[in-house]
């Protein structure tokens, strides 16, 4: 099967997912965390920088994500992130976010990688998990840990987020 009609199924399945969940859980909506110590914002953005690599290779990354939260648990956004050094990509993911307890962030995103020198872009799913630091009313910080399967290769993202919530 073609790898651009694989990732549009994927793609579809997760915006049913994401839709199917944010509105069938009216209920948590307006409900706190328990435990929770600070309100969440509908809307966050945030800038990473971090590093890219597989075996050997590494490449520093640079990029920026939104997030739109439905309620305390889902929210949806995008990712646009750049690997320099051995890699030379640009990456644009749609993303689901799932905030199970507390600060803690799930990301579950399908994507597109665009290799430098290549005509084309290929298929990549992200996978990844983070723990959001509250400073004061709106600001972030956010150590994380990402697993990029992309067509040809596995990659490891790791790197530190700061955010804003707005």
């Amino acid at each position: 099967m073609n790898p651009l009609i694989k990732g549009s199924y994927c793609f579809f399945l997760l915006i049913s997912l994401i839709v199917a969940l944010a509105f069938s859980l009216p209920v948590i909506a307006d409900e706190p965390h328990e435990g929770a110590e600070h309100s969440f914002h509908r809307h966050h953005m945030a800038l990473f920088i971090g590093n890219t690599q597989e075996g050997d290779e590494n490449g520093v990354s640079f990029g920026a994500d939104y997030e739109y939260r439905f309620n305390q648990i889902f929210g949806i956004g995008g990712i646009v992130e750049y690997a320099g050094g051995e890699f030379e990509h640009w990456l644009g993911l749609v993303s689901m976010f799932i905030h199970p307890y507390g600060d803690w962030r799930i990301i579950m995103a399908p994507g597109v990688e665009f290799i430098k020198g290549e005509d084309e872009g290929d298929f990549v799913f992200r996978t990844g998990i983070g723990y959001q630091f509250h400073f004061g009313e709106r600001y972030t910080i956010a150590p994380e840990f990402n697993v990029d399967f992309g067509e040809h290769e596995t990659l490891f993202v790791y790197g530190i987020s700061i955010g804003l919530g707005f």
